[in-house]
């Protein structure tokens, strides 16, 4: 039942008088960062946005909430996600409005130094995964 009232207390802020539009707001938003010490802690999380846009188009602010087991996950995870919307440009029809977009950090398998990260968006919601080493490309003994 908790869990149930936090994810209603996370949705009505994201979704409550917002635009439906949500990623497709952003022109050439790249994905965030997978931080590699979020990596190595084994944190991931979902981070949810509303970004509020003034009437010109410009970023006033940004509201992030983040879900996460872990709690260094807020601090590691919200800050490459802000930047990247940061540095999208705005489409001029979703200026002055509110902006959903959730950012979802998932780890595979075991923690690697340098795994690969891999990106896929379905409507409002983009996913950051770390992928495991491929086996075939693991030399044999």
């Amino acid at each position: 039942m908790r869990c149930i009232f936090l994810l209603t207390f996370l949705l009505v802020p994201v979704f409550g008088q917002t635009s439906p539009e949500g990623l497709s707001c952003f022109e050439n938003l790249t994905a965030p960062e997978f931080p590699s010490s979020a990596l190595q802690a084994h944190i991931d999380g979902t981070v949810w946005t509303t970004t509020h846009l003034s009437p010109q188009g410009t970023i006033e602010r940004i509201e992030a909430q983040v879900v996460s087991a872990w709690g260094d996950g807020p601090k590691l995870l919200t800050p490459p996600v802000e930047k990247a919307i940061r540095a999208a440009k705005i489409k001029p029809s979703c200026a002055g409005k509110e902006v959903p977009a959730i950012f979802r950090y998932q780890l595979h398998g075991e923690a690697r130094l340098s795994p690969t990260i891999t990106t896929r968006t379905e409507g409002n919601l983009m996913w950051i995964e770390s992928q495991p080493a491929s086996t075939a490309t693991k030399g044999s003994h």
